[in-house]
C-alpha cells in the first residue's frame, strides 16, 4: 500500500495542514472505519471528481507507472449510490458519505453515524425523517488504531453490516437528487462508448448525474483507447448495480474499478467491506491537489 500511494503523489507537492502532508491517500478497510480517520489527519474522502480526473491524467501521460498506480486499482468514491424498488439516487461528493462519524453499536444494532450538518446538506434542509441525536459514541478505525469516542449532532442509520446502509422510504424521498428508473438506462453489462456520450453530450443518465462533460468526455475517449490497444476491449465503464431492495432503500458508495477490468462504475460493492479502498485528500487542496 505503501508503494501505491508513493505513485498516487508521485510529482505532487506537499500540501500544509499543521505539518506538510502528501495529498492523496489510500486505507483498506471498510468505509465506515476510514472515513472517519481521514477526517483525523484532515482530509475527506474523495469523490470521483477528484480520482476520476486522476485516472484521465494517468492516461494522458502515458507515464506506466502512473497508469498502473491510477488505472489498475480499485478505488471507493465518495459517490452515492442510493438503491430503493426500482429506483437509483446517485449523488456525487455525496455529504452523508463525506460525514461519516463512525459506527454505533446499540441494542437493536449496529448504525453509522453521519453529522447532522451533511445530512441537512444532502436533503437541502429536509430534515423531517431524520432523527438528530445529541451525543453518540462512535468506534472506527482499522486494526491496532481503534478509536472510541463521543461525537455530537449525528443522525444515525441502520447498518446492515457489511453490505449497506438502510433508509426508510420517507428518507429515500428527502435526498436531494432526482431518482432514476432503472428501465430508463442501461446497466448490468459493459457500455459501448456512444452509450455514454454522443457527440460530446452525456448521454447516459448515471454519469450524467455524477460528473461534468468536461471530466467524462476526455475519460470516455482516453479508456476506450487505451483498452482497446492493450486489451482488445471495445466496450468499457459498465454500471453495475445491486437488486432491488423492497422494503427499504440501501445506500452504498459507487466503486471505480480496474483498466483490465474494463473500468466498471460499481454501485454493488459491499459498504463495510474489508478490502474496500477509499481515498482520501487532504481538504485544503481538494481543487488543487491534482496540480503538479
Amino acid at each position: 500500500m505503501s508503494n501505491l500511494i508513493s505513485l498516487l503523489n508521485q510529482g505532487r507537492e506537499q500540501v500544509p495542514i499543521t505539518r506538510m502532508v502528501d495529498p492523496f491517500d489510500v486505507k483498506m478497510g471498510p468505509i465506515p472505519d476510514v472515513v472517519p480517520m481521514y477526517r483525523d489527519e484532515g482530509k475527506i474522502f474523495a469523490g470521483g471528481k477528484v480520482v476520476l480526473a486522476e485516472k484521465l491524467k494517468a492516461l494522458r501521460s502515458g507515464d506506466a507507472q502512473q497508469i498502473n498506480a491510477w488505472g489498475n486499482n480499485y478505488f471507493d468514491l465518495a459517490d452515492m449510490s442510493l438503491t430503493f424498488e426500482d429506483l437509483l439516487k446517485a449523488q456525487s461528493d455525496s455529504p452523508l458519505l463525506k460525514g461519516i462519524r463512525g459506527v454505533v453499536e446499540t441494542s437493536d444494532g449496529l448504525y453509522v453515524a453521519v453529522n447532522a450538518e451533511a445530512v441537512s446538506k444532502a436533503t437541502k434542509g429536509k430534515m423531517e425523517s431524520f432523527k438528530v441525536r445529541d451525543s453518540e459514541k462512535v468506534t472506527y478505525g482499522l486494526r491496532d488504531n481503534k478509536v472510541s469516542k463521543q461525537v455530537s449532532d449525528v443522525v444515525l442509520l441502520k447498518y446492515t453490516k457489511p453490505i449497506y446502509v438502510e433508509m426508510d422510504g420517507d428518507q429515500f424521498n428527502a435526498i436531494a437528487v432526482e431518482a432514476m428508473k432503472r428501465a430508463d438506462f442501461v446497466h448490468g453489462r459493459d457500455l459501448e462508448k456512444n452509450e455514454i456520450v454522443d457527440k460530446r453530450k452525456v448521454v447516459h443518465p448515471v454519469y450524467k448525474a455524477l460528473y461534468s462533460a468536461k471530466l467524462v468526455n476526455p475519460l470516455v475517449s482516453e479508456t476506450f483507447k487505451f483498452n482497446k490497444e492493450r486489451y482488445g476491449y471495445d466496450t468499457n465503464m459498465g454500471i453495475y448495480l445491486a437488486s432491488e431492495p423492497q422494503d427499504h432503500a440501501e445506500m452504498r458508495a459507487f466503486c471505480v474499478g480496474r483498466l483490465g477490468s474494463r473500468w466498471w462504475l460499481y454501485g454493488s460493492d459491499d459498504f463495510g467491506g474489508g478490502n474496500g479502498q477509499p481515498v482520501g485528500v487532504v481538504e485544503k487542496g481538494t481543487a488543487g491537489a491534482t496540480k503538479k
